[in-house]
């Protein structure tokens, strides 16, 4: 059958409209559907892919809080069940004609108890690397051996006398075991170095923090003097020590505190601060994932909030609540106490009763 030439023609032109369009295109409104797709799977995704990432870093933070807490427990039953009390305030200068002590008036040049931790406790370590936490903006500035990051603090409940500064012994006469005046004016040796506490004082070794989390610190974690024997050997600050109380943490190298040197817990004990503006606490939550890991006192390692960690000064029995609230029991006071071991509302707690 021959086809008409009106026919034929008609061929053509369709077969010319089919060539021009091009096989695999994509309009411009099929390309903007693909990629606001795309958006909405990376807006769904990346936070997922985040949040694995951060608790990978908070599994290696843990791991090394639990390889920490081995090392303090070492050195713990090396030294007669009592725990890290700190460095000195025996500061020696090594001069040509010998050593000679720092010491500049009343305030000297001595620290809180507790600072100075980790470079007692280096010694059953020997690795810089098990004091930083990924996630701690210092870890990345972290220069050993004199500014090695430390990442985590200690509990200065721990150290014997830690519940009084030096002017509240001196006023009292008391004297302590890191300096002031003795009874009857008896002047008590500034060089006296602070104790820890024993084993056997803590009333619940499970529910009592040994070390939390922080940031904005870095020492010289080699030295078990952290350099305090030559000037030139410290780092930045000591490794610090703190109650959980807000402008309680210390890392500086003298009598005093610095916001540079943070909380990264979270606010504790549900203490929000007093000026937001102008407080030691990185953040209302805690830089993993709203919380952060604690090591206890027998060493094992917890992720609680903030607000699940009672923090402030040792109870003065182990039933007292926080500021004792309620006030239940006989003999608490509201001194920014921290919780006893035995009340009840908190996972964990900075007293040792």
């Amino acid at each position: 059958m021959v086809s008409s030439p009106a026919t034929a023609a008609q061929r053509r032109r369709a077969a010319s409209r089919w060539s021009c369009r091009p096989a695999d295109g994509f309009t411009l409104i099929e390309l903007l559907v693909v990629i606001a797709i795309i958006a909405v799977l990376a807006g769904i995704l990346f936070p997922v892919f985040a949040q694995a990432r951060e608790k990978a870093r908070q599994t290696t933070c843990l791991s090394n809080q639990r390889q920490l807490g081995v090392a303090m427990l070492l050195y713990v039953e090396d030294y007669g069940e009592t725990f890290p009390g700190g460095v000195d305030r025996n500061r020696e200068e090594k001069t040509a004609g010998g050593a000679r002590p720092l010491r500049r008036g009343r305030w000297g040049d001595r620290v809180w108890p507790g600072q100075g931790w980790a470079g007692q406790c280096f010694p059953y370590v020997k690795n810089t690397a098990l004091f930083g936490c990924p996630t701690d903006p210092a870890f990345a500035a972290s220069r050993p051996p004199h500014n090695t990051a430390v990442s985590y603090g200690y509990n200065i409940n721990l150290v014997s006398g830690s519940d009084e500064s030096d002017d509240d012994q001196e006023e009292s006469g008391s004297g302590g075991s890191y300096g002031g005046n003795g009874g009857g004016g008896e002047e008590v040796d500034d060089d006296t170095p602070p104790r820890g506490v024993s084993l056997a004082s803590l009333a619940a070794p499970t529910k009592t923090i040994l070390l939390f989390e922080l940031s904005g610190v870095w020492a010289n974690v080699t030295d078990p003097r952290e350099g305090t024997g030559v000037s030139a050997n410290q780092g930045r600050h000591f490794s610090a020590s703190a109650n959980g109380l807000d402008n309680r943490l210390y890392a500086q190298k003298d009598w005093s505190t610095s916001r540079e040197n943070q909380y990264a817990t979270g606010y504790l004990g549900g203490r929000p601060p007093y000026d937001p503006a102008k407080t030691q606490f990185r953040a209302a939550r805690g830089r993993h994932t709203g919380g952060s890991n604690f090591l206890l006192a027998d060493g094992h390692v917890k992720w609680l909030r903030g607000e699940r960690v009672s923090s402030g000064r040792n109870a003065t029995h182990e039933a007292c609540g926080q500021d004792n609230r309620p006030a239940a029991v006989s003999g608490c006071d509201d001194a920014f106490r921290a919780a006893g071991t035995g009340a009840a509302g908190f996972g964990a707690t900075f007293s040792i009763q």
